[in-house]
This record gives structure tokens, sequence and C-alpha cells, in this order.
């Protein structure tokens, strides 16, 4: 189930196998025996990489549940009792039902850990975290806040141009796009992809919360460069065809404090595992 996860969130067979730790090979073998076994198809496979059949989302149903419970278990077993407060700083991007249920699933865990969360940039939380105010962060490196070697990358994932289907915004001059503020790297991708290819474009909606950019694109009022996962019913993707640059790929890290305690860790541990990565060297 690790392994449908993976391919589900990454994409693709080779980004899975790294996350899992396991070759191309075998994930591939792993995931043709259990569609066998199955009697059901659960990934479509194209050039662009893999996506979920909708028995492919059925099985993620039970694939994330069976995830969370094992992590659970873990915890309760092979773990210390924790005490304690954690602060954590994230960006929007793993805002929402993924980290409820995190959340949900620690406290299950260390119901004698507090744990404060708050949402802001980039380009803030990594002071933050220095000046002691944050425990771990979550963080897109770019250009304000570049990754440290001790830094933990997430995620990877390609940057799309997203717009409204079917919308008009892209064929306005200048174009018009919504994205975050100053200090955000995926604002920064697009604007020098915009440049590099001698586009007419003007920043038509600054807004820090996904949600505000992709709400801007659905009204067709702006184009919004975001990660391809982002893309559901009523959206599209810009690419060379319409006339717009690729825009490089997105990453999410994370990062510990150095005085992180045992009770950080285990929720760092907790936050990496739904990405389907370790935190151990």
């Amino acid at each position: 189930m690790k392994s449908v996860t993976a391919i589900a969130e990454a994409g693709s067979i080779a980004a899975a196998a790294t996350r899992v730790g396991r070759t191309p090979a075998a994930v591939s073998m792993q995931i043709k025996k259990l569609e066998e076994m199955l009697g059901r198809t659960l990934f479509d496979r194209t050039r662009q990489g893999m996506t979920p059949t909708a028995e492919g989302e059925r099985l993620l149903i039970y694939a994330r549940q069976m995830l969370e419970l094992n992590r659970a278990a873990m915890h309760a077993f092979s773990t210390p009792e924790l005490t304690g407060e954690v602060t954590i700083g994230l960006i929007d991007s793993f805002g929402g039902v993924r980290l409820a249920k995190v959340l949900s699933s620690f406290a299950r865990s260390h119901p004698k850990v507090t744990v404060n969360v708050t949402m802001d940039q980039t380009s803030a939380l990594g002071p933050a975290l220095d000046r002691g105010e944050k425990d771990l962060i979550l963080f897109t490196p770019g250009c304000s806040e570049t990754l440290r070697p001790t830094d933990c990358v997430l995620a990877e994932e390609p940057l799309v141009w997203i717009m409204k289907e079917g919308g008009r915004a892209h064929r306005q001059s200048p174009i018009p796009l919504a994205v975050a503020s100053e200090g955000c790297a995926w604002r920064k991708l697009s604007t020098d992809a915009i440049e590099a290819a001698g586009l007419d474009a003007r920043i038509a909606y600054v807004a820090d919360f996904d949600h505000a950019q992709i709400a801007a694109a659905e009204a067709d009022l702006a184009v919004a460069p975001m990660p391809k996962s982002y893309l559901r019913p009523g959206l599209t993707a810009l690419g060379s065809r319409d006339g717009f640059p690729p825009l490089g790929i997105g990453r999410v890290a994370l990062r510990l404090s150095e005085r992180a305690g045992p009770a950080v860790h285990a929720l760092a541990s907790d936050i990496a595992a739904t990405y389907c990565v370790s935190l151990d060297p």
C-alpha cells in the first residue's frame, strides 16, 4: 500500500521507488501483481506519468488509512510517552486535510504533546525557526530560503500554468497572473519563465493562500503557476502548444530546529511519512 500511495503522489514509478527505498523494477512488479490480484487497473500510464484510475482512487482511501493505522500502532508500542509542546510553521500547501490527518493521528499517539500551528510564507518561516520561534517548518526551497544539508525534501512535483478550462485569461495582453507575495519560489520561477520567453504578463492577483490563487484561475481572471496535482475538474494546464514556457519543479521541504527534542522529531517523522519519506539517515 505504501507503493500505491507513493506512485499516486509522486506521479511516476521512478519517483515512488526513491520514496519507498526500492528499485523501480520492484515497485513496478508490485503494482502489476496487485492489479492482477484485484482484477483492476489502478493507474493510467502515459508519457507524462501515472495517475490513479477511478479504481485506484478507491484503493488509495484504504491504503492511506492502513498507513495511518500502522504509524499509530508503531508509535503506541515502540516509543516512550512524550510530553511537551511543538510549534510548527508551514506554507499553505501543506494545510487542510493532509495536516488534519497528521495531527489527529499524532494526538492519539501522543496525547500529552501540545502542537501549535501557524501558516506563513517561506520567506518568514526560515528566520522564525532560526530565532527559536518554531521547532520545525515546511517550506518551498527557492529564492528566499535555500536548502541546507540537514533539510529533508518531502516532495518534488512539476509546476504548471493552471487556468479555467475553456477560459480566455491566457489570451489577454498582458497575461494576468495569480501568484503569492515576493519571496515565493513558485512566483520567482513563473516570472523568470515569462521573462525568458518574452511574454507580456502582469501580476494581477497576489494571495499567499493556494485556494485564493486557484479561485482566480477558476473564475477565468488569471493564470496561476501551481503544482500539477492541483488540477481538478474545470481546470486545465497550459503548455508549449499554448505558447507558455515550462516552469520547472516545485519542492516542499522540512527543516528541524537544532534544539528539536523527541516530540518534535516524532511529529516530523509523522509528517514525512505522509509523503512516504523517512527522516532516518
